[in-house]
């Protein structure tokens, strides 16, 4: 979600996707991002190529398992498809610009292979900085505080 959002509002000064009108200047200028840091993110959308993620598209494309989602898990799934499918994250990271990334990503994600972070990272060209991080899995309950506080002062140093 970060990386497409400093795609689409770039750096402050106008539209990564197109030009601004008077209407959305305020909210282009204002909504930009100095730099980007995604954690465990996925590099392109529709992926199935692991257990979690194939659970995952049952879950949300499936009547069966958007009531699994509703009753078990206390989430409720709108039954509709993207329209228009978002960005991809990948194409999203090339269109950066000079919106500097670092994509932080375990050896041990059970949800996305490290072709993800790679190709993310490599999108985003030189402005993109790649940390595998070894033994660790998905996102927020897998980072450690010590892994928290390096990808905060990479944030401000960058």
């Amino acid at each position: 979600m970060a990386v497409r959002h400093a795609a689409l509002y770039g750096d402050g000064s106008g539209c990564a996707h197109g030009g601004r009108t008077e209407a959305n200047t305020a909210a282009h200028v204002s909504a930009h991002a100095d730099t980007v840091a995604a954690v465990s993110a996925p590099a392109r959308w529709y992926y199935r190529g692991t257990a979690p993620m194939r659970r995952l598209h049952w879950v949300v494309t499936r009547p069966a398992g958007r009531l699994v989602g509703r009753v078990g898990l206390r989430t409720r799934i709108h039954p509709r498809d993207w329209d228009p499918v978002p960005l991809p994250p990948a194409e999203a990271a090339a269109r950066l610009g000079t919106t500097p990334l670092l994509v932080v990503h375990g050896d041990r994600d059970p949800y996305f292979p490290l072709d993800h972070p790679r190709m993310l990272a490599g999108a985003a060209g030189d402005r993109g900085e790649l940390w595998i991080e070894p033994g660790m899995g998905h996102a927020e309950n897998a980072a450690e505080e010590t892994l928290l506080t390096r990808i905060g002062a990479w944030l401000v140093a960058a």
